[in-house]
């Protein structure tokens, strides 16, 4: 049976859902005063397309790197991904003083967006595993 046959067999839904994932966040669990060293934070994969977008956003026109634009990337990336809690919930920004998604996640997580945006691009697979490489190699 070739390729083509087997994919004709699965159900085509199965290409659109997205994986997710699970965060744990120390400074979440310090906020909330939790007995536990973490909190648990669900995170889901982003579509390929709007990683590229976000990735993107990081380069001036000209095509120049521009780091104060990586934070912010990171921070949408964050704000996309997060399924629980959802920064996108107007309460909670408001009950924070927040004007935005983003800010809500840098108040929040504050230096853990880095290690969360992290994660996040881990589990929609843009990272390169240091073992990639060799295996494509030796293909």
């Amino acid at each position: 049976m070739n390729l083509v046959d087997e994919l004709l067999k699965i159900d085509s839904k199965k290409a659109d859902e997205l994986k997710k994932g699970v965060f744990k966040s120390k400074r979440l669990a310090t906020l909330l005063g939790s007995k536990e060293e973490t909190v648990d934070v669900t995170i889901s994969e982003i579509p390929s397309r709007r990683i590229n977008d976000i990735i993107g956003y990081q380069f001036n026109k000209n095509g120049s790197f521009d780091i104060a634009k990586s934070y912010d990337a990171k921070l949408i990336l964050c704000t996309e991904a997060l399924v629980e809690p959802d920064l996108m919930n107007k309460s909670l920004q408001a009950h924070f003083d927040c004007k935005t998604a983003r800010d809500l996640c840098e108040k929040l997580f504050g230096i853990e967006v880095n290690e969360l945006s992290d994660e996040i691009s881990a589990l929609c697979g843009i990272t390169k595993d240091e073992n990639e490489e060799e295996e494509i190699k030796n293909l």
